[in-house]
């Protein structure tokens, strides 16, 4: 079955997506400070999901980033970190991973 389409309806398209993309959107946006070395990643309905806190040791300045649960003891450790740029990116990563099921595409293994 042959799809048609008018010229129209690519430039509507094209134009529609303009408008949402935001080409210098970066995870860490989504990071709120709720205190001097402490962030919450949060969604767009402001659902926190993840949790930075930047720490000291050794002398040595990192991030520590972890899911988002209500109980410290329910949280997931993500990494460490040098950079809050990274954290933030891994938190994320692992936000949109948990939107989706594991294993090949469509559920179904690779042919060859």
């Amino acid at each position: 079955m042959a799809m048609h389409h008018q010229v129209r309806d690519g430039v509507a398209a094209a134009s529609r997506a303009r408008g949402s993309y935001t080409p210098h959107w970066h995870p860490v946006l989504a990071a709120v400070e709720l205190e001097p070395g402490l962030w919450e990643m949060r969604d767009e309905d402001g659902v926190p999901y993840g949790i930075i806190r930047l720490l000291r040791i050794r002398g040595e300045a990192g991030y520590r980033a972890v899911t988002w649960a209500p109980e410290s003891a329910a949280r997931e450790l993500i990494g460490y970190f040098r950079t809050l740029r990274a954290s933030a990116e891994a938190v994320h990563r692992r936000f949109l991973r948990s939107h989706g099921q594991s294993g090949p595409v469509n559920g179904r293994a690779p042919s060859g």
